[in-house]
């Protein structure tokens, strides 16, 4: 792994719940949601790459979704899978 691949992995390991918050009902998160709404069903399989702590994949999963999110950082993931 290169210098700036580890830095950014290692950002984003140390600020999860950061992350997390950022887009907590903020337009950013609600505009996004209109558009996955528009064109993914309930029952779809949805690969979530670079999905973060996993805000989309946790909304696209209790839409009905089948979700598989990956993440750099594994504490990302680990936050992701305990929502």
């Amino acid at each position: 792994m290169d210098r700036t691949t580890k830095e950014i992995r290692d950002y984003y390991n140390a600020n999860v719940k950061e992350e997390w918050n950022r887009i907590a009902g903020r337009p950013e998160f609600l505009i996004t949601c209109r558009y996955l709404d528009r064109y993914i069903r309930p029952g779809d399989s949805v690969l979530d790459i670079g999905g973060g702590p996993g805000r989309y994949s946790l909304y696209l999963s209790e839409k009905g979704c089948d979700v598989t999110l990956l993440d750099l950082s594994e504490e990302n993931v680990k936050f992701a899978a305990e929502q």
